[in-house]
């Protein structure tokens, strides 16, 4: 018997000679392609409990698709973002605006690389010397912003912190809703991929961060970046 996988229209089998739903023959789902070659809102999947996880315990319950959930989540946090840019709503004291205007380029470069990773990237061998600059690149952007905006009087260890959430919502955000929009993974998958790429934003954008603002305090260094 084939590997059955799970399905919202249906069940995928995939046996030797391909893979099937009930009679029809299909293409079996690939990992390994551009983002450009992926089919959008894929619903066939692996079945439940088999996603390869490093954070969150296996739960063949919740390592389920759920396409409104997803999309509802997406949405909430994209609004969140909107909102809080055209009310100017401060957090911990800054705007959206003045978080993002200093280093606007670097989260275009960021993003760049998670398009690129997906574009051309996925196609190369996981320990390819491509795959792991491009993972330099956006830790380098990370690192660089957190320096850059440290310098300001207004940028404290919270703003390191929100820095660090901005950052994993725009690259690993924007990770695991292609993952999950082109590459038919779970919720729980996603979830796990956030939390496990937001770890290294986090140690980069809020510790060290902190360090920035830490010996700026110390030695009295004041460079607004702001006005």
């Amino acid at each position: 018997m084939g590997k059955q996988l799970a399905y919202y229209s249906g069940t995928i089998e995939a046996h030797k000679d391909g893979c099937y739903v009930g009679g029809q023959k299909i293409d079996c789902p690939k990992e390994g392609q551009s983002l450009f070659e992926r089919p959008f809102l894929q619903s066939g999947v692996y079945e439940p409990g088999s996603s390869a996880l490093d954070v969150l315990p296996q739960n063949p319950a919740l390592d389920v698709r759920n396409d409104f959930l997803f999309i509802t989540i997406f949405l909430v946090v994209a609004a969140g973002l909107l909102s809080a840019a055209i009310f100017r709503v401060k957090i911990f004291g800054m705007t959206l605006a003045e978080y993002l205007k200093p280093i606007w380029y670097f989260v275009l470069v960021s993003v760049a690389v998670v398009f690129w990773q997906y574009l051309v990237g996925i196609n190369l061998e996981g320990a390819s010397l491509e795959l792991r600059i491009s993972q330099w690149v956006w830790e380098a952007m990370v690192l660089v912003s957190a320096y850059k905006l440290s310098r300001s009087r207004v940028f404290g260890y919270a703003n390191a912190f929100f820095l660090g959430v901005l950052y994993t919502i725009f690259i690993h955000g924007l990770k695991v809703s292609i993952r999950y929009f082109f590459y038919a993974k779970t919720i729980w998958y996603a979830l796990d991929r956030f939390l496990y790429g937001g770890l290294l934003v986090m140690a980069i954008a809020f510790i060290l961060g902190s360090v920035f603002v830490y010996l700026r305090k110390r030695k009295g260094v004041v460079i607004p970046n702001f006005h």
